[in-house]
């Protein structure tokens, strides 16, 4: 099961959002947290380049997008720290 995490990351990303993602993946970081339901959950971040195709959100799970730069991310309303994520994403690729 070589590139078992870029395999699966490729398909969630075709699925949930209808884009194909370039094959080298960077990993951003890792929150643990337990769900309302008392569910534990680890979320482990990834960035990737976009490939191809156009954004058809999976419905039922997401209402909306944008593609933003580091500047205009700032004019959302953003969970804490994912602002800061976008910027540093777009970093690791512009290096």
């Amino acid at each position: 099961f070589q590139d078992a995490i870029e395999d699966l990351l490729a398909r969630e990303v075709r699925e949930e959002a209808g884009v194909e993602i370039e094959d080298e993946i960077k990993y951003i970081n890792n929150v643990a947290y337990v769900r309302p339901d008392g569910i534990p959950v680890l979320l482990v971040k990834f960035a990737a380049k976009y490939k191809s195709g156009n954004v058809v959100l999976e419905e039922g799970a997401f209402t909306n997008f944008a593609w933003v730069d580091a500047e205009e991310i700032k004019l959302y309303d953003c969970i804490e720290g994912v602002q800061d994520e976008i910027i540093e994403t777009i970093q690791l690729f512009n290096s």
